[in-house]
């Protein structure tokens, strides 16, 4: 008789581990592109009228290494390498050239109007 409860034991001991487990949904990642990314407003007064267009550097006073960004055409063509350069990607020289690195949120905003298109709106 003893043998018989201990078997019955453990079978509803593992028949309970065998049982489906609830799976927690696993909330979706919020997309940081999802909202268009307008260049005038959000990408060239405060990125680069207010960070690369100063005195000295990117400006068409002062040019440095020949690049001016001051409008869409050349920011554009040259998003690629803007985009590494202030995201301080060890492949290029950081910037905004000794200052400190830029806002996450801003390279974020940069990297979105690449990925959506470079849009000149």
């Amino acid at each position: 008789m003893r043998q018989i409860l201990i078997f019955a034991g453990v079978v509803i001991t593992l028949s309970s581990c065998l049982k489906d487990k609830t799976v927690e949904p696993v909330p979706p990642t919020e997309d940081p592109c999802l909202d268009t990314v307008h260049f005038n407003d959000e990408l060239l007064i405060p990125l680069f009228n207010n960070s690369c267009n100063v005195s000295g550097c990117h400006s068409t006073e002062d040019v440095a290494a020949g690049r001016i960004w001051v409008a869409h055409d050349s920011i554009s063509a040259n998003a690629d390498e803007i985009f590494l350069s202030i995201s301080h990607d060890p492949s290029k020289t950081p910037m905004p050239y000794g200052g400190d690195k830029l806002a996450d949120s801003l390279i974020q905003k940069f990297d979105c109007w690449i990925q959506q298109g470079k849009l000149n709106n």
